[in-house]
């Protein structure tokens, strides 16, 4: 039987049981990581701020701060980031909500006329209006069913909220015997390890430095639009389009919706609109190419790469995978040079130089050394 199968069947029959193997393993460690995704996402964040601003609690320790006060002042920082802007956000719609209810009442009176003129009666704008507010009241009467659940999701985005400050403060303190831990447990000889760690770091700044650029330029032109068109709030509308730039899709809904409800109740619908075109152009087109951009040239992948990364990142593993799929795509072309070339240096300490590619060989095109201390990341 054996001599009917040719070898080239035999090898392709034994790769495909390999591939199926390893996608059934991470198909295990993918459901795993889902049962216990409410450590796991606190801790993957904790990481990725412990890469962003362990170079603040450093740069605090070199003056005299002590490293649990440099990681508390972070802490504050971030805590005082977010609160910041949600007050930003309800301040401005609650300080335009009477203007944008005359507005909303004026835009139906004239939907209304529109109807009637085309034999279709449905009352007055203010008609509509109360019978809105009326089915919202009969909507609200129906919330003591749904209020238990509310309370229950308050209460799980406490506990995570105060399980990710704690591991973002004790990743903050530990940062470098934690590093060095994982550098030292991954398979490997602990240089190699060591490297690899701090590859993955240098990617997650790198990504996020482009993401910041890309960020700030946003905010630029979505304020600057909404101050040459005199919607209040300008440089409020640029503040929140800046922080909100960090989450994927949600923070654009969120900006985007606030800078929108701001320009209707001061400016009206004309210029809601015009400013909402600007939104979906600068945040789907322009900020896309530009971080594509960045991000291809701070990663040294192409941006087809960084965008299709990001694509198979959200469907995958939502917002955060959207986050932190070019960076973890940039670190896995890294490890494998950085094996290749460790398997390089093996094969010449072996004298078995006819084993090794010379494309990967020491001093190769695809080699890869000791980051430069400029670049240290540890």
């Amino acid at each position: 039987m054996d001599d009917v199968v040719s070898p080239r069947l035999r090898r392709w029959g034994t790769r495909s049981w390999l591939i199926l193997g390893v996608l059934g393993m991470l198909a295990a460690g993918v459901w795993v990581l889902a049962q216990v995704s409410g450590f796991v996402v606190p801790l993957i964040i904790a990481a990725v701020l412990g890469a962003l601003f362990v170079p603040v609690v450093q740069w605090l320790a070199d003056r005299g701060v002590p490293t649990w006060g440099g990681a508390l002042a972070v802490l504050l920082f971030l805590a005082g980031v977010v609160l910041g802007s949600i007050w930003l956000v309800l301040a401005g719609i609650v300080g335009q909500y009477p203007t944008i209810a005359d507005q909303v009442t004026a835009g139906l009176g004239t939907l209304d006329t529109w109807l009637e003129e085309r034999g279709v009666d449905v009352g007055s704008g203010d008609t509509l209006v109360d019978s809105l507010q009326a089915g919202a009241g009969d909507a609200l009467g129906g919330l003591g069913s749904v209020l238990p659940g509310v309370f229950s999701g308050t209460v799980s985005l406490a506990i995570g909220v105060a399980m990710g400050a704690f591991l973002v403060y004790y990743v903050l303190v530990d940062w470098h015997s934690l590093t060095t831990w994982v550098g030292r447990h991954m398979g490997l000889d602990p240089d190699t390890g060591s490297a690899i760690v701090g590859d993955a770091v240098m990617s997650v700044r790198r990504y996020f430095g482009s993401l910041t650029l890309s960020a700030v330029v946003t905010a630029v032109l979505i304020g600057g639009a909404a101050f040459a068109m005199d919607v209040p709030l300008a440089f409020t509308i640029a503040v929140i389009t800046l922080v909100t730039s960090y989450i994927p899709y949600l923070g654009a809904i969120v900006s985007g919706a606030f800078a929108t409800i701001v320009a209707l109740g001061s400016n009206g619908l004309t210029t809601a609109l015009i400013l909402l075109a600007v939104i979906l152009v600068v945040q789907n087109v322009i900020q896309t190419v530009i971080l594509a951009r960045l991000a291809s040239t701070a990663l040294s992948l192409h941006p087809i790469v960084v965008l299709g990364s990001t694509i198979i990142g959200a469907a995958l593993a939502g917002m955060l995978g959207a986050a932190l799929s070019s960076p973890a795509f940039a670190v896995g072309v890294l490890v494998h040079r950085r094996l290749t070339a460790a398997s390089a240096q093996e094969a010449l300490a072996d004298g078995r130089a006819d084993a090794v590619d010379p494309a990967t060989a020491p001093g190769g095109p695809d080699a890869l050394g000791a980051p430069p201390a400029s670049e240290s990341v540890l």
